[in-house]
């Protein structure tokens, strides 16, 4: 570190650090402070090569030491010493973490000044990428091009230096074919970006990086003919089988496909091991690499369905490349929202959502376990020692006046409820009760009633009410909850839903 130091007399001191670029600087008038301290203001992150301004506002000082980083620079000495300036114009060369330090006597030995600023000096922005993975049944990466089978997927990350907080993706023959340019937040989320090529042919790459603030100019890395995508021999892979919101089933493939021919007699849906009709599959007008499957029930989201495909129809990629068999792919089902929220009902706020037993209502306790939950880190644990309710309910927020458990339902609205259980053996209880009340009128109650005796123990299960009790919303207003049960034992719950069932 260099030190300047100055034999001067002053006697009352502040500093003032502020983040510029060689710009003029006003002292303020000393008398504008009544004791000795340090002031900074201004942005202490700057770019390398920019400068930052640092002044003593002090009186009664009689020496005064400025210290700073080596690779750093006084640019407006002219000649003097720099300890005898109080305001220095510092630049920094070197990006990282600096240190300007300020120490001071006065001629009042109880007045002391020993102060430090740290500025951030970032690097000039320079885009640079990295391939994470490639997910084909081929690939092969050269200095100046990849190649990979058609229907690939590339995961880039942006490593550029300079800490950009911007970029701008440009990848034609690509999906997406062009991602960020947006604004900060949006950016942020395609920092690593995972693009897929499902047509054979030559495509450029462009990747833009700046930082807005503070200021790093745009720097463009730019790869000519880099994805080279070849024509692919194996057959498609299935990648998903999913379920709309219309109750239709996806098969997504990594590959184009066409169909010579019905198949739906060369499928088998079963749900809950009961085998269902299909009414037709056809070629996704929008994805040629989706074949959407029309059953003829609708399938409810607690049951469990699955579908096979024996491989002897006419599904086939465009270059008549058969598409295999499968046998029981689970299908992932449609979930309405829930309607209560998923952070408070499951229970992911660490139970701040949720109330201590009252006292006069609840004889057990509760607690928000952060290793033992059916998804997530959070779960919500009940106990009771004795034959007497225990009770857990909505918690009341006063900063919000409301409770934070609360979720607003619509009147008109059908909505029914499921809920997961983990059953300690210990658990006596033959039934678990939840219940909904509305806010305006606490007394009045919608209960839901699971018999749990027969449930398995030390494991998750997931109680659902679909197809067995709706609550028809009356009125439009925000609603809470309760959960609890009347003998001794220990339940774990999770994953709480409120939702419309299909």
């Amino acid at each position: 570190m260099k030190k300047y130091i100055k034999n001067t007399a002053t006697f009352f001191l502040a500093t003032v650090l502020i983040l510029s670029c060689e710009k003029d600087y006003d002292t303020p008038e000393a008398n504008q402070f009544s004791d000795a301290v340090a002031v900074a203001s201004g942005n202490k992150r700057i770019e390398r090569g920019n400068s930052s301004s640092f002044a003593d506002l002090s009186k009664g000082v009689v020496n005064r030491t400025w210290t700073i980083p080596e690779s750093a620079t006084i640019t407006n000495l002219n000649g003097k010493n720099a300890s005898s300036l109080d305001l220095i114009h510092v630049r920094f060369n070197e990006p990282g973490n600096h240190a300007v330090n300020l120490k001071a006597d006065f001629q009042v030995d109880s007045i002391k000044l020993d102060t430090t600023f740290n500025v951030t000096v970032l690097d000039h922005i320079q885009t640079k990428l990295e391939i994470m993975s490639i997910d084909a049944g081929f690939s092969e990466i050269m200095p100046d091009q990849i190649t990979m089978y058609e229907g690939g997927t590339i995961n880039f990350k942006d490593a550029s230096l300079g800490v950009p907080n911007r970029r701008k993706w440009t990848l034609p023959g690509g999906e997406p074919s062009s991602a960020g340019g947006i604004g900060i937040e949006e950016d942020e989320l395609v920092k690593n970006i995972s693009v897929s090529y499902p047509t054979i042919g030559t495509y450029d790459l462009t990747l833009v990086t700046w930082r807005q603030y503070p200021t790093g100019e745009k720097d463009t890395l730019f790869f000519k003919n880099y994805i080279n995508v070849v024509k692919n021999i194996d057959p498609p892979t299935l990648k998903s089988v999913t379920e709309s919101e219309s109750g239709v089933l996806h098969l997504a493939y990594d590959l184009p496909l066409k169909l010579t021919s019905d198949i739906v007699s060369n499928l088998t849906l079963t749900v809950d091991e009961t085998t269902v009709a299909i009414s037709s599959a056809t070629i996704n007008s929008d994805d040629n690499r989706i074949v959407d499957i029309a059953p003829s029930v609708n399938i409810l989201n607690n049951q469990t369905a699955k579908l096979s495909y024996d491989g002897n129809g006419g599904l086939m990629r465009i270059n008549d490349i058969l598409a295999p068999a499968f046998t029981d792919q689970i299908i992932n089902l449609f979930l309405p929202p829930n309607l209560a929220g998923d952070e408070v009902f499951g229970f992911e706020d660490g139970g701040a959502g949720w109330s201590p037993p009252w006292a006069w209502d609840s004889k057990g306790t509760t607690s928000f376990p952060n290793d033992f939950a059916a998804s997530g880190s959070y779960s919500l644990r009940m106990e009771v020692a004795t034959d007497q309710k225990v009770r857990a309910y909505s918690k009341k927020n006063v900063n919000q006046g409301k409770l934070t458990g609360e979720f607003g339902l619509v009147a008109g609205q059908s909505v029914t409820l499921e809920l997961k259980v983990w059953i300690d053996p210990s658990f006596t209880s033959p039934g678990l009760q939840v219940e909904l009340f509305r806010s305006s009128k606490w007394a009045a109650s919608e209960g839901f009633y699971a018999d749990v005796s027969n449930l398995p123990r030390s494991e998750w299960v997931t109680i659902s009410f679909q197809g067995i009790k709706n609550f028809e919303v009356t009125d439009t207003e925000d609603y809470w909850m309760s959960i609890r049960y009347a003998k001794k034992g220990v339940i774990y719950i999770d994953d709480v839903k409120v939702y419309e069932p299909q």
